[in-house]
């Protein structure tokens, strides 16, 4: 990369990313020109932050990164990420998100494409809030999951033209209709269930799913998307 100033935006400096580690991580008595130059300093300052806090730098030296560079930066950036089988990807926006297996992503990709139908607008939106929750660091389990009730929810309600019902009427009419088979009727009711017993509707109570919990119930959700929007 090209040494030009330190903040012009068509080119980046070692310095320009050392006082941006300095700054934005409060590294408040780091030294302004450290010994063995930026990189070596950096690298020292690096050692002593938390390591969650490295995930926020990533996103962060990104927005300094010209617009020219920064593609490269991102597929070196995953190639270290890779390397050291560190299960997030940085996306092409800047943000981080969690790797998921193969199919998973699949179904994901399946899932947004379905729901580029115009109707099923806020399904989307509730959809990509939960996958934002369930990216975030600390991951917001709560959120990701009720996003993803949310958004199964809308699509049920769009797909059988109840828009002022509930889900439990979704299913109701799903029995009356005989579109699905009982046991799959039965498996959406107990998600649903759990939902309400474990973070909808305002609920205070601490939420204790854990981590795997949250994945089978996002993802779950998400199957139930996919199978509600094809009947």
């Amino acid at each position: 990369m090209t040494a030009r100033g330190p903040y012009e935006r068509d080119a980046i400096t070692e310095g320009q990313l050392y006082r941006v580690l300095k700054q934005s991580m409060g590294l408040a008595l780091a030294p302004d020109n450290p010994m063995n130059g930026f990189r070596g300093g950096a690298a020292r300052q690096m050692r002593d932050i938390p390591w969650q806090r490295f995930y926020d730098l990533i996103c962060r030296w990104w927005q300094e990164f010209p617009d020219g560079f920064r593609a490269e930066y991102v597929r070196r950036i995953n190639v270290l990420l890779a390397a050291h089988r560190i299960v997030w990807d940085l996306r092409a926006n800047g943000t981080l998100h969690r790797v998921v297996p193969a199919p998973v992503q699949v179904q994901i990709d399946a899932v947004f494409a379905e729901l580029s139908d115009p109707r099923f607008a806020a399904a989307r939106t509730s959809l990509r809030a939960a996958l934002d929750a369930y990216d975030e660091r600390p991951q917001r389990g709560r959120d990701a999951c009720k996003n993803a009730m949310d958004a199964l929810e809308s699509v049920g309600k769009t797909v059988f033209n109840l828009p002022t019902r509930t889900f439990g009427d979704v299913l109701n009419q799903m029995r009356r209709e005989h579109r699905s088979a009982t046991e799959t009727i039965g498996v959406l009711q107990r998600m649903y269930d759990m939902a309400n017993n474990h973070f909808r509707h305002g609920m205070i109570e601490p939420f204790t799913l854990l981590t795997s919990e949250v994945d089978f119930v996002v993802f779950t959700f998400m199957a139930g998307i996919l199978l509600i929007v094809r009947l």
